[in-house]
């Protein structure tokens, strides 16, 4: 997943099929700065992802998301 990516939730955070989950873009990528070193080496990482639909971005667990245009 890098910056720029689409992106949507992934089947087990939503619970939806792919059509029916939002697609994303994400915007910003880093770690959550609450967590210890250990965690970050454990993928902790957090990004940011901007929905059509949200005024305010959206951030979480990078695990959260799944990308959907891998092709490019």
């Amino acid at each position: 997943m890098k910056i720029g990516d689409l992106v949507t939730f992934c089947p087990e955070s939503w619970g939806t099929p792919l059509e029916d989950r939002p697609i994303g873009v994400v915007v910003q990528m880093g770690v959550d700065s609450s967590v210890s070193q250990p965690d970050w080496d454990k993928g902790l990482r957090m990004v940011t992802v901007r929905f059509a639909y949200m005024k305010v971005p959206y951030s979480s667990k990078a695990e959260e998301f799944e990308v959907v245009n891998e092709d490019w």
